[in-house]
């Protein structure tokens, strides 16, 4: 299986333009969070159908930056992964949207609490998968979450969670723009695919035994 990945896309339905022959040659488009600039659901309609000309195989998380509204259009359109675990070509994919709480509150956050059920609600759903792909918008705290002003931005629940079930193999993420890149949260592999907008996106390719990313940067 091959995926494109985008996240914090935060309006801008060029960065689709953009990533359209990868998006179509590739098995699904996982979009992790902030497809939005002001939240609104005229603004996620508009993305959503801009990638709809390439592809209908769409696995999404709305972000800390969009609205309520962001989230149920996602579900209307049976995109969502907020709670929701889905079974595709054998691999099992479930997430959970927005952020946790920080000093500085956003559009939309959840307590590290609520965080944690939303992740074991959708792994419910796809725990017989062999393979099991977490998109989450935050990353997990400590990994791929460091902030300019050097602090961690990530999430603590999804943290644990990731360490409490060792059949997670992969962990995409967004959210700190600054932080992007692959690493390792014990035996899982973290990627923060970075903005889109500010030209990072990934390449994955699914098989068995290996996961391949490679890291890609709008011309």
């Amino acid at each position: 299986m091959t995926l494109t990945v985008l996240a914090d896309i935060h309006g801008d339905e060029v960065c689709i333009e953009e990533t359209a022959d990868l998006i179509k040659k590739s098995d699904a488009l996982v979009i992790a969070g902030d497809i939005t600039a002001k939240g609104h659901r005229d603004e996620v309609e508009r993305i959503i159908e801009t990638a709809e000309k390439y592809t209908k195989n769409i696995l999404a998380v709305h972000g800390n930056m969009d609205r309520e509204d962001v989230r149920l259009f996602l579900e209307e359109k049976n995109y969502s992964l907020h709670g929701i675990g889905k079974m595709y070509k054998g691999v099992g994919f479930f997430g959970v949207g927005g952020s946790n709480i920080t000093p500085i509150r956003t559009r939309c956050n959840y307590t590290e609490e609520e965080i944690a059920a939303v992740l074991e609600q959708g792994y419910k759903k796809i725990q017989v998968a062999q393979s099991k792909v977490l998109v989450s918008h935050v990353p997990p705290k400590g990994v791929c979450d460091r902030t300019f002003l050097f602090t961690h931005g990530g999430s603590t629940a999804v943290r644990d969670f990731i360490l409490s079930h060792q059949d997670v193999g992969l962990c995409l993420c967004g959210h700190v723009h600054e932080a992007h890149g692959l690493n390792f949260l014990n035996h899982a592999r973290v990627l923060n695919v970075g903005s889109v907008k500010r030209g990072r996106f990934a390449h994955i390719e699914l098989s068995r035994d290996v996961i391949t990313v490679s890291e890609r940067r709008l011309v």
